[in-house]
């Protein structure tokens, strides 16, 4: 019989390396679905509690805030008690938190418990993180990381598809309920898995100061700079997904259900991303973020002059923007990871602290700047373009024509 086991670097006799894959693959779905699958309704939603738009957007909004604190805090604080146990902590929070969700009779009630919620998100993600650089080396890292955002991008495919019938059959209720039962679900495989990070390999000090290590992971230039660089695409790109089911609904008069299959039509799209990653991964570096920016500006423009007319038009002019967005994912991380020697949970935290704050900002301008969705798009699209140019430019030409190319041998 082989060895599920052979080629992770902390044996996991319960799990084994496939059973370890598929434990980082649904938490690194948490976000989406936690988001996508009760987008159909949010509409609707907001006329059940009697709010507007801007305050019911503050549980999505007010979600990737907190969700992005949480990833920032516990990749530290697993890196002084372990994975294992910081894993568990995040994920009863976040069942938990989702039973209360679906409990709420005030809209306020709901922003609060969502917030808490985020927390526990925010932890999962953060160590399973982590986790990828503890178990897997080279090519492997790699691969894992772009079959977690494979599936991460399956995820808005198919939440807003289950989010919409859910609604339409049981109830808004139903689909925080749902999120409880998919969070008992990893729990269990959490319960399984056996620690990755080593004893000898954790850090002393006292709680406290494992976040400093966060400041000695920002010191890093090439590291902060190619973050930045990358993770300004999630400005427009959430921005996208926080106003689409108003776009949808609201500007082109679908139904809910019709909402959630040009989103996941998109979202669909987006599969290819990580999939042409595999197929170019170990290029230079550089020439693959021109590409991505590149091609942003060329959605970026189709928006500008067709993203009006008709919701496939809109559709088929932001997939491209959706589809690098995803692709960027795996390759930042990969090289992001492995810029790092050490304190691998805080690098951790800090990559996904910036995605998610820097897509928080994106969701909450798009609703408080403009009325016109498609236009402020457009605008944060173009911001994305020049910020992401520039900060490639000032790496390449300071720091060298290899200071982000790695070694995936």
């Amino acid at each position: 019989m082989e060895d599920n086991s052979s080629r992770i670097l902390v044996p996991q006799p319960r799990l084994g390396e496939k059973g370890m894959i598929l434990l980082i693959t649904i938490t690194n779905m948490i976000s989406p679905l936690s988001t996508d699958m009760y987008m159909p309704a949010l509409p609707d939603m907001a006329e059940y509690f009697h709010t507007t738009d801007s305050i019911m957007n503050m549980t999505m909004a007010g979600f990737y805030f907190l969700f992005a604190a949480g990833m920032l805090v516990f990749g530290p604080i697993s890196d002084k008690y372990g994975r294992k146990n910081t894993l568990i902590f995040g994920v009863l929070l976040y069942v938990v938190t989702g039973v209360g969700c679906a409990l709420c009779t005030s809209v306020w009630a709901l922003i609060l418990i969502r917030l808490i919620e985020a927390i526990g998100a925010g932890c999962m993600i953060a160590v399973t993180t982590a986790i990828v650089k503890d178990q897997f080396r080279g090519q492997l890292q790699s691969t894992v990381l772009s079959i977690t955002q494979v599936f991460g991008s399956v995820s808005p495919v198919i939440a807003p598809v289950i989010g919409a019938q859910l609604y339409r059959f049981l109830g808004w209720r139903a689909l925080f309920i749902a999120l409880a039962v998919i969070g008992a679900g990893i729990l269990v495989m959490v319960l399984m898995m056996e620690e990755t990070l080593r004893e000898e390999e954790r850090l002393e000090e006292h709680v406290l100061a494992t976040l400093t290590h966060l400041g000695i992971v920002l010191k890093n230039p090439v590291f902060t700079i190619f973050l930045l660089s990358i993770a300004f695409i999630q400005v427009p790109m959430m921005a996208y997904v926080t106003s689409s089911s108003y776009i949808y609904e609201n500007f082109f008069g679908l139904s809910p259900q019709g909402y959630s299959f040009y989103f996941a039509f998109t979202a669909f799209l987006s599969i290819g991303g990580p999939v042409i990653y595999m197929f170019i991964r170990g290029r230079n570096s550089f020439a693959i973020s021109i590409s991505i920016f590149s091609t942003i500006t060329v959605s970026v423009i189709l928006i500008a002059l067709i993203g009006h007319n008709s919701p496939i038009c809109f559709a088929l002019a932001f997939a491209p923007l959706m589809i690098v967005c995803c692709m960027s994912r795996p390759f930042s991380i990969t090289i992001l990871l492995n810029l790092q020697a050490r304190d691998t949970g805080s690098a951790a935290s800090l990559i996904n602290f910036i995605f998610t704050l820097l897509g928080a900002i994106g969701m909450v301008l798009i609703t408080g700047l403009w009325n016109d969705y498609i236009f402020g798009i457009v605008i944060l699209g173009i911001f994305c373009i020049i910020t992401g140019f520039s900060l490639t430019a000032l790496l390449r030409f300071r720091f060298g024509k290899d200071s982000i190319n790695i070694d995936l041998k």
